[in-house]
């Protein structure tokens, strides 16, 4: 009777082993996800400020067009006068 006593506990930390291991295993998992979520973040946030950069860009070239059209109107003004 001892020795099937002996057996179940064997057994019983066995399971326990097992089930921790699962639980090191899911909480490794899940911390991988985590990271790969926050890289993911970070790689969508770094596009969004590379197309607001652009569009900064694009919006300077058009203010440099509008002062260069102004200039030229002016100048035609003088001219007409």
């Amino acid at each position: 009777m001892k020795q099937n006593k002996g057996n179940r506990n064997n057994e019983g930390l066995e399971s326990v082993s097992q089930a921790a291991k699962l639980a090191v295993i899911a909480g490794a998992i899940t911390t991988l996800g985590d990271a790969l979520a926050t890289i993911a973040a970070g790689l969508a946030l770094e596009d969004e400020l590379k197309e607001i950069e652009s569009n900064s860009n694009d919006i300077d070239k058009l203010q440099k067009q509008i002062d260069e059209l102004n200039y030229e109107m002016k100048q035609l003004k003088r001219m007409l006068r």
